[in-house]
């Protein structure tokens, strides 16, 4: 199984059920003041999606576009918007990995150098912090009128249950999940 894709797509399902919470807040809950890393809900979604375009654009061998401002504090719609952009072309750069691209190098543009990682690395970077910041969103979400959303689940078969319409409005084909990709 490609355990990248896998991870691509539990990526993007925990990414809709968080922003299909979030939807729920308003304007003044978005941008409040919190504990957190960030100090507010906006700020670590934005810093989730700026992060995800800089290492993606990294992947896809992008070294010119490292250089661009992906800091931006968007209004909620385009922010969720512009995820579930990023998120769909974090699936489909995973979904056409094979085993040999696993241990290729990419380049980071940093400050003051540019570093070579290996793509599996690199990866697994990228869905940690994931996971982290999500944690500290749904943290923040614990201070809000909006229940805090089951985030720390995978694709088991006895949770099937629970995510039936996200998956229909995602268009998530588990099958897709456990798939065998990385031969070659």
């Amino acid at each position: 199984m490609n355990y990248f894709l896998a991870q691509a797509l539990n990526n993007r399902w925990a990414n809709h059920r968080l922003l299909s919470a979030c939807a729920q807040l308003s304007e003044a809950d978005y941008v409040a003041q919190r504990t957190g890393f960030f100090p507010s809900i906006q700020a670590t979604l934005c810093h989730i999606l700026e992060v995800d375009r800089y290492y993606l654009t990294a992947l896809e061998g992008d070294r010119d576009g490292q250089f661009r401002d992906f800091s931006e504090m968007l209004a909620f719609p385009r922010l969720r918007q512009e995820q579930t952009r990023t998120d769909q072309r974090l699936v489909s750069f995973c979904e056409t990995l094979r085993t040999s691209d696993l241990a290729r190098s990419v380049e980071l543009v940093r400050i003051d150098a540019v570093v070579r990682e290996r793509i599996d690395r690199l990866l697994l970077h990228l869905f940690e912090h994931q996971i982290h910041h999500r944690g500290q969103v749904h943290t923040m979400l614990s201070g809000t009128p909006v229940k805090p959303p089951q985030l720390d689940e995978f694709f088991l078969d006895c949770d099937r249950v629970f995510r039936q319409q996200e998956e229909q409005q995602l268009s998530l084909d588990e099958e897709r999940v456990w798939r065998d990709y990385l031969s070659g």
